[in-house]
């Protein structure tokens, strides 16, 4: 279990802090998403966790914190490097760069080369890190972290950048480490991603908490379900579904999203009427967070040019001279920037069933598959059971040595 109470984190003095007073616990046998756009101290939070920045309040695994924890690796892995950054030296090879971490953690090479396999990384296992690609340097990552088989798992934005394929696949592994009882907390930008994944999103903006809630309270606040038309009349049926009671909201001229009506009512409407469509497909939207919504209510300073300060302090100082006054100590006045960035429409990622991931533990095995879910339910679906068969397709059958 992990606790984060009052955590609190200013980098430069007179600046917003970046983290203020964040409390909350990430439980065992659930992933916990930190939720929230970039520069809102996500990354911060899990580097204050892990004693590498120093701020005030407390950071506890199991009680604990990190400093003060016998042996971490066995208790915390992490996986905090960005996508396409090679985990050790690019010349090395995979098996050789991973045997090594494990004999400084003091586990034997055997276990490196178990997590390689789990990883899918066998077939490369000999390949120079400087050939990997951002999907396989994240796959190398978390099989560093696990090599202590630790209890936690603290991970910044492991799918940022990545195809579908390995995003589906990092998901399913991470399901399956909580469903062995582990704690998982992850940090993204992504809501539709959070409720796809996470149990219990957290979600924090300017480094202060929003929300804390169950994912299925975030799905029915955060987000909601709409359907896309696309068409040359979408004119003509967008007065028809207001008239009916739907909320149309119009994307261009050919372009429309309903929400309040189904995607089959919406086309037999279209189809009673005689209206042509392109397109008639749902979707999962975000609705702005309760954090944000205040911050753009409230009224900002207006940012002056450097051409309008430049004569507004000239002006300044010419009135000081021609009265003789001294002019004081000029005191900036600090200007609000924009807050929060443009992120990009994130595509659905789980339209059919993917990966299946088998997790390895010293005493028995864990499955965990992702199916694809639609719009309405954007969560997904773990489907766990003990695994008595081979491990792998190469693998001859036999029952699991319970003795390792």
């Amino acid at each position: 279990m992990f606790q984060a109470i009052g955590l609190t984190k200013s980098y430069r003095r007179g600046r917003p802090p970046a983290l203020l007073d964040l409390s909350f616990d990430a439980r065992g046998g659930q992933v916990t998403a930190v939720l929230g756009a970039e520069g809102s101290g996500r990354s911060t939070l899990l580097r204050l966790a892990l004693g590498l920045e120093r701020g005030q309040g407390a950071a506890l695994f199991d009680g604990r914190p990190y400093r003060r924890l016998r042996r971490p690796e066995r208790e915390v892995g992490a996986v905090l490097a960005g996508p396409g950054q090679v985990a050790g030296h690019p010349g090395r090879q995979a098996r050789a760069h991973l045997r090594m971490v494990a004999a400084a953690v003091g586990v034997p090479a055997r276990r490196a080369d178990q997590l390689l396999e789990q990883t899918r990384l066998a077939p490369a296992a000999s390949h120079r890190l400087r050939t990997y690609s951002p999907g396989m340097c994240r796959r190398l990552a978390l099989a560093e972290a696990l090599l202590g088989d630790p209890k936690t798992l603290l991970l910044d934005e492991p799918t940022l950048h990545l195809s579908p394929k390995n995003s589906e696949w990092f998901h399913a592994f991470l399901r399956a480490f909580a469903a062995g009882g582990g704690t998982v907390l992850i940090s993204l930008r992504s809501p539709q991603e959070a409720a796809v994944l996470a149990d219990h999103v957290v979600t924090v903006e300017l480094g202060r908490l929003v929300a804390d809630q169950p994912v299925t309270e975030f799905v029915r606040t955060r987000l909601r379900d709409e359907v896309s038309v696309c068409g040359p009349q979408v004119g003509r049926l967008a007065d028809l579904l207001a008239g009916s009671g739907a909320a149309v909201r119009r994307e261009g001229g050919t372009r429309i999203s309903v929400a309040g009506a189904s995607r089959t009512e919406i086309g037999e409407l279209a189809y009673r009427h005689g209206i042509l469509l392109h397109e008639l497909a749902d979707r999962t939207v975000e609705d702005a967070s309760p954090g944000f919504a205040r911050w753009q209510a409230a009224p900002q300073p207006a940012r002056q040019s450097a051409p309008q300060a430049a004569a507004r302090s000239a002006a300044r100082s010419g009135a000081s001279a021609h009265t003789g006054r001294r002019s004081g100590p000029h005191t900036a006045t600090p200007v609000a920037g924009q807050i929060g960035s443009a992120e990009e429409p994130v595509p659905s990622l789980f339209t059919e069933p993917a990966e299946t991931v088998v997790l390895l533990t010293p005493g028995s095995a864990v499955a965990a598959s992702v199916v694809g879910g639609g719009p309405a339910r954007m969560r997904a679906n773990g489907s766990l059971s003990s695994v008595s068969g081979p491990l792998y397709r190469d693998e001859p059958t036999a029952p699991l040595d319970r003795s390792e």
